[in-house]
């Protein structure tokens, strides 16, 4: 089985399309948790109106602590053997739970990649690169040039070993954090078939990249800390570092040790890491 999980806040005129898509799958062998992060709006109500009929629909509601915390509630809860992440804005394509079983039941693997598009149709993403079944998330990235959004499907006991780390009072962190740590350790079954529609919001997160870094530097402190190791060429290298130095002194008391193997550029950027600090304190307002 697999579970369908459904993080939300504020977004209850939402849920009735995520719904409805679930409703409208050639399989229900799936069970729809939804984490509810502190919604002020009417989401309850909206949730309890649902039919649990075709498939089993479990709500939780919890204090506001960001995406990232309801993800972590959410592999705590989940009863399926896969787990596949729903955002309230995004909805399934039709036939999406049929074709992840049959891919799953012919390729085993820990993670899974299907494409994303928005309501026009797009690719959220480049297509994958042909012939290829299986890769690591980075090569897909530097050695395919394959980038943007997808829609992962994850090995639910696989997925529990990357829990999202947390900072005091920070509501949020980039899932690149867990992506990248992923990456060390499997490679992504390619599934060239899309399985989910969006729908971007004015107040998502994708649009509001400015105020998620002033607000929670802890974690863009780790996700630039981790990055240095993992970048392919030098000087990627030397401007992550530089962004990880600069948000060390911006994270304060949630900034990342840097323990990797290139210690040397972390202490030659320094000076860089000032730089960026001024740019973003004068000219980004931080």
């Amino acid at each position: 089985m697999i579970t369908i999980f459904t993080p939300t806040y504020n977004r209850a005129d939402k849920l009735k399309r995520v719904y409805d898509s679930l409703i409208a799958q050639t399989s229900h062998n799936f069970e729809w948790l939804i984490v509810d992060d502190g919604s002020c709006d009417n989401t309850e109500s909206v949730v309890k109106a649902f039919k649990p009929e075709l498939f089993p629909i479990r709500y939780y509601k919890k204090e506001n602590g960001g995406k990232h915390t309801a993800y972590n509630m959410a592999l705590r809860l989940a009863e399926g053997t896969y787990f596949l992440c729903l955002d309230s804005d995004d909805w399934l394509t039709k036939n999406a739970v049929e074709l992840l079983y049959n891919k799953i039941a012919s390729v085993p693997g820990g993670v899974f990649a299907a494409y994303k598009k928005n309501e026009q149709g797009c690719l959220l993403s480049t297509e994958f690169p042909p012939n290829i079944e299986r890769a690591n998330l980075l090569e897909l990235n530097y050695k395919y040039n394959c980038r943007g959004e997808f829609t992962y499907i994850f090995n639910l006991e696989f997925a529990r070993k990357y829990p999202f780390p947390t900072f005091q009072d920070e509501r949020f962190i980039t899932e690149s954090v867990i992506y990248d740590r992923m990456s060390v350790d499997s490679e992504v079954v390619l599934i060239p078939e899309t399985v989910t529609l969006c729908e971007y919001q004015m107040d998502g997160l994708t649009n509001n990249l400015n105020r998620l870094m002033k607000g929670n530097p802890g974690g863009f402190c780790l996700y630039y800390m981790q990055r240095i190791d993992l970048e392919y060429n030098l000087m990627e290298k030397i401007i992550t570092a530089g962004k990880y130095n600069c948000f060390r002194r911006l994270a304060k008391g949630n900034k990342s040790k840097y323990l990797g193997r290139h210690k040397i550029i972390v202490l030659a950027t320094k000076l860089e890491g000032l730089v960026f600090y001024l740019y973003y304190k004068i000219a980004r307002g931080f």
